[in-house]
């Protein structure tokens, strides 16, 4: 058995897909693909279904996933201990990001680890489910870092506060409340909302508002980058909540202060069940500039 087979199984296992687990690995298919064909040979059994729309885990592979996960956490420790002996910081570090990160410029943040530890690489990986899947990862060990856009607690998982903003309401120039001084949450469940998927952080603030205040809204579309829903609330098509300084003066949409004190808050989650490598923790310092 091989460290790389259990890599390989382990990034099929958790993207669900021999193509994206190729992706994840960073080779090909079909070494992803024979990888874990000798792993089952030589294990004596299947690990993995293979569906025509989908692949799913026999109950050997899930009894082995979690031993993957360990064996491999192990072989980081050897390196990182052998590494610490020589008095270096070496290894990969795999980073989730989202999309937005405020007034937190992550490629500045970046460009320092490079120089502080030229030995360790920051896998950047943008998240495109939100922040809840990035906090399944970290929780996972599929990410070693995650900036994420969630309030409250999460167990097995310690946060770190990297920035926050206000929200606001976002209209159209000509919507009947562009003008106004603020708005409360109450004032809007009648407007046809632009809004993110379920599981991202601002759509999981906005709606603990909304509920908080008993009233129900529609939300008529969902996208997934502020831009485009900058856009199509400019053009009339719905109306959105977002963080203020996401919404610049020549966005063609209008920022109204809420009356309710909401909040995007950006935050850095870590494991708080597995222990950081010597170069994630590295990396985690220099993010939080500590």
């Amino acid at each position: 058995m091989q460290p790389h087979q259990l890599e390989y199984f382990l990034a099929v296992a958790e993207t669900g897909s021999f193509t994206r687990g190729a992706e994840r690995a960073g080779v090909v298919q079909s070494a992803v693909s024979t990888a874990v064909k000798q792993l089952e040979h030589e294990l004596g059994v299947a690990l993995i279904e293979r569906g025509y729309h989908r692949l799913a885990l026999t109950p050997e592979g899930e009894a082995l996933l979690p031993r993957a996960r360990e064996v491999l956490s192990s072989f980081a420790a050897a390196k990182d201990a052998v590494a610490s002996a020589r008095g270096t910081v070496v290894g990969t570090v795999v980073l989730g990001t989202l999309a937005y990160t405020g007034r937190f410029d992550i490629a500045a943040a970046l460009q320092r680890c490079r120089e502080a530890y030229p030995q360790v690489a920051v896998h950047l990986r943008q998240t495109f489910s939100g922040s809840a899947s990035s906090i399944d990862q970290v929780r996972t060990g599929d990410l070693d870092l995650a900036l994420v856009a969630t309030q409250g607690r999460v167990a097995g998982i310690e946060f770190h506060e990297i920035g926050t903003e206000r929200l606001v309401f976002v209209c159209s120039p000509g919507h009947p409340l562009a003008r106004a001084r603020s708005v409360s949450v109450a004032d809007l469940g009648e407007e046809p909302f632009v809004d993110y998927p379920t599981g991202w952080g601002n759509r999981t603030t906005v709606d603990l508002a909304f509920a908080a205040a008993g009233v129900r809204r529609t939300v008529s579309t969902e996208v997934t980058d502020f831009p485009l829903a900058r856009s199509l609330v400019a053009r009339g098509l719905g109306v959105t909540i977002l963080p203020e300084h996401a919404v610049p003066v020549d966005a063609g949409a209008v920022a109204v202060p809420l009356a309710e004190d909401l909040r995007w808050v950006c935050r850095l989650a870590i494991s708080s069940e597995r222990p950081l490598s010597r170069a994630a923790d590295r990396v985690a310092a220099m993010l939080l500039g500590t």
